[in-house]
């Protein structure tokens, strides 16, 4: 069984030559936390867990370009753009251009490059052009996409690439695709994020401490799963959509066989 190619590993697991230590970002010399590649699903390149991120992702960023699109509307209080600490001019045009609007840019042009990725390698036809700006021609005939051409076109782009995502998947730069698209998506969130309040649970245990501890964050986009983790420092165990539906599952099974045990005959 292959590996994931996107490099992600399993918690708690060990590869066998595993020493119990690695080396964090800074080059310091800290506790291994799992380094066991997470096998990638039969036929694919990514693992489960890659897969239901890569499809969340793709489907949160109509809302998250609707939502850029808002925080770049100039209002009283930000001639320049809701929220929006600075502006950045954008090449070859005389006006303040909100950053927020350019993040939008940023983005839904990556998502061009990647559909015309997937048209050019699949053979099938590209999105339609009307639904992205280009820049001028090179001298030889290339073009670069800019950003959308008019509000709910990267939406438009995001409904042709949704049906070859399993197809994504089996390929070799699958992983690139999530990383680049996973990436762009968490900078613009954490510059204009969609804020909703975390929710404590009271009535289902971590699975890996025991502890009532488990926290549940709303998705930051339409169509991307809550993240369901262990508040405990010591912890911090993160359970996907199944691990955190069996966890449910299990903890109602378990109050209800204790109710019927308590009950009277």
């Amino acid at each position: 069984m292959s590996a994931c190619v996107s490099g992600c590993t399993i918690r708690g697991m060990h590869a066998p030559d595993c020493d119990g230590t690695s080396t964090d970002r800074a080059g310091q010399l800290v506790e291994c936390r799992g380094c066991l590649p997470r096998p990638a699903e039969d036929g694919a390149c990514l693992c489960s867990w890659c897969v239901g991120r890569l499809t969340s992702t793709v489907a949160g960023l109509p809302a998250l370009a609707d939502h850029l699109r808002l925080m770049g509307e100039p209002s009283v209080s930000s001639p320049s753009g809701h929220t929006d600490a600075g502006s950045s001019a954008r090449p070859g045009e005389g006006m303040l251009y909100p950053s927020a609007l350019v993040a939008l840019d940023d983005l839904h042009a990556m998502v061009a490059m990647w559909c015309a990725e997937v048209a050019a390698e699949r053979g099938v036809p590209s999105p339609p052009a009307g639904l992205t700006r280009w820049t001028v021609p090179d001298g030889d005939g290339d073009v670069e996409p800019i950003g959308p051409a008019s509000p709910g076109a990267t939406a438009c782009l995001v409904e042709w690439l949704a049906p070859h995502l399993e197809w994504v998947t089996a390929q070799s730069w699958a992983g690139d695709m999530l990383a680049d698209l996973a990436s762009a998506s968490a900078r613009a969130l954490a510059r204009w994020p969609m804020v909703e309040p975390d929710r404590r649970v009271t009535d289902v245990r971590c699975p890996s401490c025991g502890c009532l501890s488990l926290v549940v964050s709303p998705p930051a986009t339409v169509g991307a799963s809550a993240t369901v983790r262990c508040s405990l420092p010591a912890c911090g165990r993160t359970l996907g959509e199944e691990d955190w539906q069996h966890t449910r599952a299990l903890a109602l099974a378990r109050a209800q066989t204790a109710a019927t045990a308590g009950a009277p005959s």
